[in-house]
């Protein structure tokens, strides 16, 4: 058990008084705080330095993991998605030109809902406005209506 107790002196002199306290608790309390923390276990540098080392890989490791597992499925679903789609896009309609071939409006516009093969080819983009586009006998772009 720690007691504390005050210490006062006092100094007399002609015509002055002076008192000097300590307080033992505050003395206590420092000296409790310095073993504190001299008595905490100290890590040798080299450990710390290898496990900062070994953190970094892992960190690196991971930072390669995540941009594997999100660069790779989300690419080809936007691709397929822009291909899907591709003919909503009026700027995609207004790149179309006569004598186009078949293959290259499929690119621009992709792949078509409904094909009518005849005389002329159509080819149908599903629409409330009914975008489709006209190919002549030997699959040149001949004509088409922006949805």
């Amino acid at each position: 058990m720690i007691a504390f107790y005050k210490i006062v002196v006092t100094v007399q002199e002609p015509g002055v008084r002076i008192m000097k306290r300590s307080n033992l608790f505050m003395v206590t309390l420092s000296m409790l705080g310095v073993w504190a923390l001299l008595s905490l276990p100290a890590q040798p540098l080299h450990a710390q330095e290898e496990e900062i080392s070994q953190l970094r890989q892992k960190i690196t490791e991971l930072e390669g993991r995540i941009k594997e597992l999100e660069g790779l499925p989300s690419e080809p679903r936007k691709r397929q998605m822009a291909d899907q789609y591709a003919w909503q896009n009026k700027k995609n309609w207004r790149k179309l030109e006569v004598g186009m071939m078949e293959t290259q409006v499929k690119t621009i516009l992709g792949e078509p809902i409904k094909v009518i093969s005849g005389v002329k080819t159509l080819w149908y983009y599903p629409n409330i406005y009914c975008g489709y586009v006209s190919f002549d006998e030997n699959g040149h772009l001949a004509g088409w209506n922006e949805p």
